[in-house]
């Protein structure tokens, strides 16, 4: 009898609990539908819709549709006493890419820093999530607490991101390797990266670029990235090339997007394949990286590289 006893008290407590967390969108009160074991239905409880009015799906991602939201990374200082401000951004689409032209929905102010964004936002990567660090701003030495603002457009709403260097909290203290590899609990730098044998290595998130090369519609381009495993940690270092579409009008489509790097004595070369669907001025984006599990994670630790390529008939 008591555990019959028991058992009832369960199913009751259960209902009273599951009956407590749901309610239709009528009855909902906006401050407990945000706390997390809240289940209220149609309620945008992640602020996905500006207006709050109830959406779809309390969920941020989907299949398609889903926010394509502009990132202010953090900023470092140069030698040369100016600023770089580093942006990337992240999709909520799961299969979606799109592309978002410069102009009216995808621009930076003050207009002296638009233009050098990317125009193509991938969809979801597997283990990466996001293209980090993926675009840089140089800012003048007296910038001061002026903002340098990135807005996109996409799927009838506005997102933008203020990039500034106000915040101690957003300073990259090294855009070659964390602060804790200083203190000797992170496996390395930045590896070293160069598009050819002669050119000098660069690291880092500022990385180098090359270009523009020229291409035809439908005929693949080889592009060959050199990489240097540089000060590691590891006894024997691994390295990877991620390639990505970063701005251009039509498809792109690489042999190869994530590339590991065969390493002689910390260096070797990667090569990949790839090929337009319409001709116009294109950028690719390649991130050389020791690996690719957690790295980005801590704005840790890789070069940017940046080849533009002219893509003709």
């Amino acid at each position: 009898m008591q555990r019959f006893s028991f058992v009832v008290m369960v199913v009751i407590l259960a209902a009273a609990i599951g009956g407590e967390s749901w309610r239709p969108v009528e009855a909902q009160n906006s401050a407990d539908c945000r706390t997390p074991r809240a289940s209220c239905d149609g309620f945008d409880r992640f602020r996905l819709n500006p207006s709050n009015s109830p959406t779809w799906s309390p969920q941020m991602i989907r299949a398609s549709g889903r926010p394509i939201v502009p990132v202010f990374e953090g900023w470092f200082q140069n030698d040369d006493g100016s600023y770089t401000l580093s942006f990337g951004y992240i999709s909520m689409n799961l299969e979606e890419a799109l592309h978002i032209p410069l102009g009216p929905d995808n621009f930076i102010e003050p207009n002296e820093f638009d233009g050098g964004q990317p125009t193509y936002f991938k969809e979801i990567h597997p283990r990466i999530r996001r293209p980090w660090n993926s675009f840089m701003i140089r800012v003048p030495a007296d910038i001061g607490d002026q903002r340098v603002v990135w807005t996109l457009r996409n799927h009838g709403e506005t997102y933008s991101t203020p990039g500034h260097i106000t915040e101690s909290s957003y300073n990259i203290e090294t855009p070659i390797a964390p602060a804790r590899y200083l203190q000797g609990t992170a496996s390395g730098y930045a590896p070293l990266l160069r598009f050819d044998p002669a050119d000098p290595w660069v690291q880092g998130l500022g990385g180098t670029g090359k270009g523009p090369l020229t291409a035809r519609i439908g005929e693949p381009l080889e592009v060959s990235a050199w990489v240097n495993s540089g000060e590691t940690l590891y006894e024997e270092p691994t390295s990877w090339l991620y390639w990505m579409h970063y701005s251009g009008p039509g498809d792109v489509v690489f042999s190869a997007d994530e590339i590991e790097v065969a390493l002689t004595e910390g260096e070797g070369v990667g090569t990949t394949s790839v090929t337009f669907s319409e001709p116009g001025d294109y950028v690719l984006l390649v991130q050389s990286i020791e690996t690719l599990r957690n790295s980005f994670e801590y704005h840790c630790c890789w070069t940017n590289g940046w080849v533009g390529v002219t893509v003709t008939e």
